[in-house]
């Protein structure tokens, strides 16, 4: 990337979801993982790309990179393994006018009024049952928005959709648990808040309101195209010479359970009906964690970088609280070598792939994930452009592991942007990457 570039600077606030709580559509269903649709406005002032030229991102979580270009009138395909975020990601795309909403929701507001019997109020820990102790949903709560959803099933076109989505955000507005960072957690002091009827229909035409506002202000978008599926297979099968633009940040490699975290979502719109089928996308998902059993890796070769740092992995594999751990940073790699050399294939001769990543740590062993990407890409056809820091992180209990004996110092992990490319740069633009990563 030249000097004068326009790539986020140390510091920025592009890697967080913050700003969408106040952008329409966006603010539709803002997920703790997003990111700032001003990175997508940065990539393309830094690589301009006309309105025809496609816009990809493989890991498009609730959709904001795909909204965001649809919003700038780009071409967009979003790729997305669980099947609520698709949804939720397709949902904010579609083209609707407020009267449309408007009357969806009048139609839809007595079954809510009136309920309907959940499936889920026997399964699991959804409600309450005699010997529970916690559960997250009260009964009102699940009846409330199965009736809606009924109702809603009868709309037709792009209203019904909406409809939806505002039902599942009132239903997890009064769950009596929140997505925090790699789980649920129970609200303090949950069993006095005791959500009821008032509180879910509250909370329904609330967020049915802003949506009317945001489809007066802007009721048409560009089409964007959501493709629910495993971004290793689907990249694979897509048309070469199409994306000409990938903005993306794939699930960082921090042992969290993404579908865990949205497992309430995933089972309220019915997309999934039994832990069997929520263990289906948990194993097409990124092997970016360990909780659930997938196959084992078979290839290492992913730079120097990485072999170093599994050599200081393996003196540390007494200490990780997960045996399988090493095999899980091997086979994190694995998948993001094969997502990347997939996208080297498919894009066009000239083409840009931005990365938002995080480091991590085992043991008080960091594993330096952008020099390590960048590695890959290297090994896969894709020409390294910037390294760029955008923030630091706080390392959890889980990075940083005492051992008998030892004294682990306290340290931070690093959010960062890697900028890879289709063709080399400059040699002055080489330099001052070159001097980037020393630093990372």
């Amino acid at each position: 990337m030249p000097p004068a570039n326009c790539a986020p600077t140390s510091g920025s606030a592009y890697s967080t979801p913050e700003s969408l709580h106040a952008l329409p559509r966006h603010r539709w269903y803002v997920i703790k993982e997003g990111f700032a649709p001003e990175l997508l406005a940065s990539a393309i002032s830094e690589f301009p790309i006309t309105k025809n030229e496609l816009v990809i991102d493989p890991f498009c979580g609730s959709g904001t990179l795909p909204l965001a270009a649809s919003l700038r009138g780009y071409r967009s395909v979003g790729i997305e393994v669980n099947p609520f975020l698709a949804f939720a990601a397709r949902t904010k795309t579609l083209s609707c006018d407020s009267d449309s909403l408007t009357k969806g929701v009048s139609s839809v507001l007595p079954a809510i009024r009136k309920g309907a019997i959940s499936p889920l109020e026997h399964f699991s820990t959804f409600c309450e049952q005699e010997d529970s102790e916690k559960w997250l949903f009260n009964r009102a709560i699940l009846r409330c928005f199965q009736g809606g959803w009924q109702a809603a099933q009868c709309l037709t076109g792009p209203a019904s959709e909406i409809v939806k989505l505002m039902l599942v955000r009132a239903a997890m507005e009064t769950c009596n648990a929140v997505a925090d960072g790699k789980c649920l957690r129970y609200r303090k002091g949950w069993p006095s808040l005791r959500f009821g009827k008032a509180d879910f229909i509250e909370r329904f035409e609330s967020w049915s309101m802003k949506a009317r506002e945001d489809l007066r202000e802007e009721p048409t978008v560009r089409a964007a195209s959501i493709i629910l599926g495993d971004a290793r297979r689907v990249l694979e099968a897509l048309d070469a010479g199409e994306p000409s633009l990938c903005v993306t940040s794939p699930p960082y490699l921090n042992s969290f359970d993404y579908s865990d975290v949205y497992r309430p979502e995933t089972f309220l719109i019915g997309a999934v009906r039994s832990n069997h089928e929520l263990r289906a996308v948990r194993l097409a998902s990124l092997r970016s964690h360990v909780q659930v059993k997938w196959a084992d890796p078979t290839t290492n070769d992913f730079g120097p970088t990485y072999e170093q740092t599994m050599v200081r992995l393996g003196r540390k594999k007494d200490a990780f609280w997960d045996s399988r751990l090493p095999k899980m940073v091997q086979a994190y790699f694995e998948d993001m070598r094969r997502v990347m050399k997939a996208l080297k294939a498919v894009v066009r001769t000239r083409a840009r792939l931005w990365l938002v990543v995080s480091t991590s740590a085992y043991a008080g062993i960091e594993v330096p994930v952008d020099s390590i990407l960048a590695q890959i890409g290297d090994r896969v056809g894709w020409f390294l452009h910037d390294i760029v820091v955008l923030r630091h992180l706080r390392a959890s209990g889980q990075h940083a592991v005492r051992v008998p004996g030892e004294e682990i110092k306290p340290f931070h992990l690093r959010e960062s942007l890697v900028v890879l490319g289709t063709e080399p740069i400059g040699r002055k633009a080489v330099q001052r990457t070159a001097a980037c990563s020393k630093t990372t």
